[in-house]
């Protein structure tokens, strides 16, 4: 009986020795000159490097890795307590609160899962026709909602709903294609429109500061909607692909069946929620009339779902929701910052640009790609799009291109990520516990490459066809 007990140690000691010592060999490859790259910058890099070994290895609970990197980068990096606790005063943890509170109105009521039942229903009672069903859900509200961390907390409710409905446990193939499904088609979507995201938006205002070319919304729309909507048919056809469903397709048309009949007639609670839910759409839609941020919007919901004659919330209800998830999301975000304030991003770019001088458009879109995904390990979006734009947009005019083409294969290389820690709406899905860190893994690591493929064939050809 002793024996797995021993097993399951001495597996947990080597993943514990192998998270110490990739860090410690990282630092010692680093070449610490006290001027372009200091012993702050290379302490920062190894214990992200160990942050990102005990969550891929899953050798620690991840919100106490989460909770302890702030910590450490304070007292071994020097980086101010102001600055590494700053993603606390952003509006991620509110989006954060105010999602699942969403979700948890959306179980508590059944909504969630009578959407999510009838979507199944109009594309078939099919697995796969239950992730075509989803991507097209999602590609409807892509323009209505600018704020994508809106879309996850909406999308990521409804998906849960649907597992729980038609019995896909947590962290099963079935789940994880699900949830993973939603992930994926609120990210790429985002790429199809300027208000996808506020990295577009920003990174486009700086490539206009830089180059002078200004570009509207709808000739955004333009360039990028058709490689945009390809691309997210390509990430989902992945998911298809990795992880189809062991589920026979007329058991779970059965069970749909069962399912669908045990829901019953719409209760007034239902119809209330659903009333919620529609004013949460039309006001995140709407932010840039009214001005209210998503986060805002989301704790505003929340608030009115404790109100006499709404109800839809109370305190045991609202004490049962799991808010641990939030640690770890934040935890996560002081990579971005602490990185940006020991300029570890312009020591990257520093000495990977260059090597882009000389290169064809086509290679330089593509390398401007891969710069992106490998910026995604130490940094936010956000914060990437910040420090790369400039350097990019400076370099595609020296080269005699159209600096686009390099803006917009890098935000595709800021989509594309290995570890939730890597992008908040990935971190976001994974928080709920429904995702398989090892099926996730596959499908990820296959659409990294595919999207290099895609864009070197596709997307930039297209992008130099329409400049």
């Amino acid at each position: 009986m002793s024996s797995p007990t021993l097993g399951a140690r001495g597996t947990l000691a080597v993943k514990w020795i192998i998270s110490i010592a990739i860090p410690i060999i990282v630092y010692f490859l680093i070449p610490i000159d006290g001027q372009a790259v200091t012993y702050e910058m290379a302490m920062f890099l190894a214990i992200t490097t160990w942050a990102v070994c005990m969550w891929a290895m899953d050798a620690m609970n991840e919100v106490a890795v989460g909770l302890v990197l702030p910590v450490l980068y304070i007292v071994l990096c020097g980086v101010k307590q102001q600055v590494v606790y700053s993603p606390w005063l952003s509006e991620v943890p509110i989006i954060v609160i105010g999602g699942f509170a969403l979700g948890k109105i959306l179980q508590e009521t059944g909504l969630g899962k009578r959407i999510g039942l009838a979507c199944v229903r109009c594309m078939g009672g099919s697995f796969v026709g239950t992730l075509i069903g989803i991507t097209l859900a999602v590609s409807i509200v892509a323009p209505l909602v600018p704020a994508i961390t809106g879309k996850a907390a909406i999308f990521c409710a409804i998906g849960i709903s649907l597992c729980d409905a038609l019995d896909f446990k947590p962290k099963s193939r079935e789940a994880t294609a699900v949830i993973l499904t939603c992930c994926l088609a609120v990210a790429s979507t985002k790429l199809c429109y300027l208000t996808g995201g506020a990295d577009l938006v920003l990174g486009m205002g700086l490539l206009h500061k830089v180059s002078g070319i200004n570009t509207a919304w709808m000739e955004y729309a333009i360039h990028n909607f058709l490689p945009g909507m390809l691309y997210t048919a390509m990430s989902v056809g992945l998911v298809m692909l990795i992880l189809p469903s062991r589920v026979d397709r007329q058991a779970l048309r059965a069970t749909l069946q069962i399912k669908y009949q045990e829901l019953g007639p719409v209760t007034p609670e239902q119809k209330r929620a659903a009333l919620l839910m529609l004013a949460t759409l039309i006001l995140l839609a709407t932010d840039k009339l009214h001005g209210v941020a998503a986060g805002l919007v989301l704790i505003g919901i929340t608030f009115v779902a404790f109100l006499p004659g709404v109800r839809l919330l109370d305190g045991p209800k609202f004490s049962k929701i799991n808010f641990a998830p939030l640690f770890f999301i934040m935890g996560c975000m002081t990579i971005g910052s602490a990185g940006g304030f020991l300029k570890v991003t312009g020591w990257i770019a520093g000495i990977t640009l260059p090597y882009l001088h000389g290169m064809s458009d086509t290679l330089a879109g593509l390398a401007a790609y891969i710069l992106g995904a490998g910026a995604n390990f130490l940094l936010t979006p956000l914060a990437a799009t910040t420090t790369m734009t400039s350097p990019l947009v400076e370099l595609g005019m020296q080269m005699k291109m159209d600096p686009r083409v390099l803006f917009y294969s890098f935000q595709y290389g800021l989509d594309n990520y290995i570890f939730p820690y890597e992008y908040a709406v990935i971190l976001y899905f994974f928080s709920s516990g429904y995702m398989l860190f090892k099926d996730m893994l596959k499908v990820l690591a296959a659409r990294m490459i595919l999207t290099g493929v895609f864009l070197f064939f596709i997307a930039i050809p297209f992008w130099k066809m329409v400049l």
